[in-house]
């Protein structure tokens, strides 16, 4: 994990963050850098001067409001954290959570930041569409003492927190799963999300890396769908037409592993090849149950949006911010690898 240097922050982060319920972990730098902090302070670099624009408040207390500004609110991804964080900040009425959808675009999310500091929001949890088209927007938030937490796609500038899923040990996850399921050889591809996302890029090069461990395994094409469950059944048709042997399709989400399975199912090609997703969206999982997808990497969404509010809160009523940081602190959650074989392991009221 990127390592906290303030004093301040990582005392905070590392005793406030593991509070956190669900199946969330803390990476272990973030509590190493806590204690580190303690031990080095006649030593350590003096922190920047904090924004004096941050105002604490008592988010318990007084009213709050925290903007979550989503990527593309019509999917389950988004729906679920969404959710998670309004059971998060339901016990108080004292909270308000407006949600606003970005609609797949930058300059869409661009202009909603822009509305959501000129409204003097308290919080904001976004999740970026474009990382360095945000970068600014973000910077903007903080200086006016806004504290910013991305949700799985970052912004390319230190902020609050990130909350994320595995991205890279996910893509290596279903690597070696498949590997596995192959018996160490075949043709596989892939079908990518967008290009330059942090989370796309990460997953993608996570089961690379590791499928270059078993020489017998080739990649022979990859194409993206942006995500789309529709762009990916046309994607999967065109690698269907274009190839007579696939034996492995690994989808970046569990939309596009969807249509890949649809469109495996309309050829009537199911049987002959593996198909991986990434999410663990409850559709996804009674696609596993039905024998149509192989397997995802599960991740509790609605424990995800949870989080992202608790740290929101907690960033609401302390006296830190991002000028005391010199990299921002992630919070990692939980991967479960999902199979026929342990799909009944994620009961019906964790299944988003």
């Amino acid at each position: 994990m990127k390592k906290i240097m303030a004093v301040g922050m990582a005392v905070i982060l590392a005793a406030g963050l593991t509070a956190c319920s669900g199946g969330e972990t803390v990476r272990e730098e973030t509590t190493a850098a806590a204690s580190a902090a303690a031990e080095n302070t006649d030593t350590a670099a003096p922190a920047p001067a904090a924004n004096s624009n941050k105002v604490k408040k008592n988010p318990y207390t007084e009213d709050i409001k925290i903007a979550y500004i989503a990527h593309d609110l019509s999917t389950p991804n988004n729906q679920a954290w969404l959710e998670g964080i309004e059971r998060e900040c339901a016990s108080w009425d004292n909270i308000v959570v407006q949600s606003f959808n970005g609609e797949s675009s930058a300059e869409t999310q661009v202009k909603i930041m822009s509305d959501v500091i000129n409204q003097k929001y308290d919080a904001i949890i976004l999740q970026c569409s474009d990382g360095t088209a945000l970068a600014p927007s973000v910077d903007e938030a903080e200086k006016a003492g806004i504290p910013v937490i991305t949700l799985n796609l970052d912004a390319y500038t230190v902020h609050s927190a990130l909350v994320m899923a595995v991205d890279y040990d996910a893509g290596r996850m279903v690597a070696d799963e498949m590997a596995k399921e192959m018996n160490g050889k075949g043709d596989v591809v892939v079908i990518q999300g967008v290009a330059g996302l942090t989370r796309t890029d990460n997953l993608e090069k996570g089961f690379r890396d590791t499928i270059a461990n078993y020489p017998d395994i080739k990649i022979i094409d990859a194409q993206s769908a942006s995500f789309e469950k529709e762009t990916a059944i046309t994607v999967m048709n065109s690698f269907l037409q274009n190839y007579e042997k696939i034996d492995g399709v690994f989808c970046i989400n569990d939309a596009m592993a969807e249509g890949a399975a649809l469109a495996v199912q309309s050829a009537g090609r199911k049987g002959e090849m593996v198909i991986w997703g990434a999410d663990g969206e409850s559709d996804a999982l009674a696609m596993i149950e039905s024998g149509d997808m192989t397997g995802t990497i599960y991740t509790n969404s609605w424990d995800e949006g949870s989080t992202a509010a608790k740290i929101a809160l907690l960033m609401v009523g302390s006296e830190y911010d991002s000028a005391v940081l010199t990299e921002t602190p992630q919070v990692i959650m939980e991967p479960i690898v999902v199979t026929i074989d342990t799909v009944s392991s994620i009961p019906p009221e964790d299944r988003w």
